[in-house]
């Protein structure tokens, strides 16, 4: 069965991208989700759900088994069925119970059921959670940004996200609208983009109190974008062969083009906006982030951002930055 490992290198919805897969998970497939976010949960607060059962309580329950089949009596359900072992609010009873329990959650992958796992924002400094090196996809969430897409740049670059991108684990959801398609983001980070989960609070809060079947919910963007990622996600041709991933319905070019050696990151335009004064739109060309092994004079220094730097609110060659880049 399927481990699916969500996280974010910035803040931009990791649980409920991981709260929607999970309530629209495909019927007949067997769903829990782990909610293993460092900085604590949400999703008993949001739920209206008691302390335990939880994450704490099966750390408990884990000095007498690590049977990873232990986990079902420590869940909650969604509104539609799903079970959710849900975190505590406090990051350090969190922390706690995660270490407590590194055993049995490296064993995930033998339970009979797909397993959703909330990672929360991963800290680029740090090694990977043990959970998410054995799982069979790590799935970044990532806004479509020029800030966010810098950020995520350096962590597969350098980061600890360099090692799953290697092993063809990592894939890339894009939250929200940007300046940026599919499959320019894809091809200058090297990660194909699954798919993009709509920016919708309302949706999101209702969700933790309301099966995604309901009316108010089964035709809003959100459940319906996350239905079909959760199709992508759950099907065997894409879990466990890496080079043939869908992209729900995007742009086929979201596929990157593999590269030998080290990736190449290419520059991205910045969205432009007019001037005070009223004059021509000015653009300038902010690279990503990383350089190339074959010294290719289109990509940039690792860390920088070239001719099209970004210093005190104004592109370092003079011009204006767009909007999502001024952010």
């Amino acid at each position: 069965m399927a481990v699916v490992v969500l996280g974010s290198v910035r803040s931009c919805g990791t649980t409920t991208s991981a709260v929607a897969l999970a309530a629209t998970w495909p019927a007949g497939r067997k769903v829990v989700l782990v909610e293993l976010d460092p900085a604590g949960g949400t999703l008993a607060a949001s739920s209206g759900w008691a302390a335990e059962p939880s994450l704490v309580s099966l750390a408990a329950a884990a000095r007498r088994t690590s049977d990873p089949e232990a986990i079902w009596a420590h869940c909650q359900h969604l509104p539609g069925g799903a079970a959710v072992l849900a975190a505590p609010g406090a990051a350090e009873q969190a922390h706690s119970a995660t270490v407590m329990l590194s055993g049995l959650l490296g064993r995930l992958s033998t339970l009979d059921a797909d397993v959703l796992v909330d990672a929360g924002r991963l800290d680029p400094t740090a090694p990977l959670p043990g959970v998410a090196m054995g799982a069979s996809r790590l799935v970044l969430c990532a806004r479509p940004s020029i800030s966010d897409l810098h950020a995520l740049a350096a962590f597969l670059d350098a980061g600890p996200g360099a090692g799953l991108l290697d092993a063809g684990r990592l894939r890339l959801v894009l939250v929200g609208d940007g300046p940026y398609r599919d499959a320019e983001i894809a091809d200058a980070l090297g990660v194909e983009v699954l798919g993009r989960l709509p920016w919708d609070e309302g949706a999101a809060e209702c969700l933790a109190t309301n099966p995604a079947s309901d009316r108010r919910l089964r035709l809003s963007p959100l459940v319906r974008a996350a239905r079909s990622l959760a199709t992508v996600l759950a099907a065997d041709d894409v879990v466990h062969a890496p080079e043939a991933v869908a992209t729900s319905g995007h742009d086929e070019a979201a596929r990157p083009r593999r590269r030998q050696g080290r990736r190449l990151l290419r520059p991205f335009r910045v969205p432009s906006i007019p001037d005070s004064a009223g004059a021509d739109e000015a653009r300038g060309d902010v690279g990503i982030a990383a350089g190339s092994a074959e010294g290719d004079g289109s990509a940039l220094g690792t860390g920088a951002l070239g001719a099209g730097a970004v210093a005190n609110g104004r592109l370092m060659n003079g011009s204006a930055p767009g909007r999502e880049a001024a952010r």
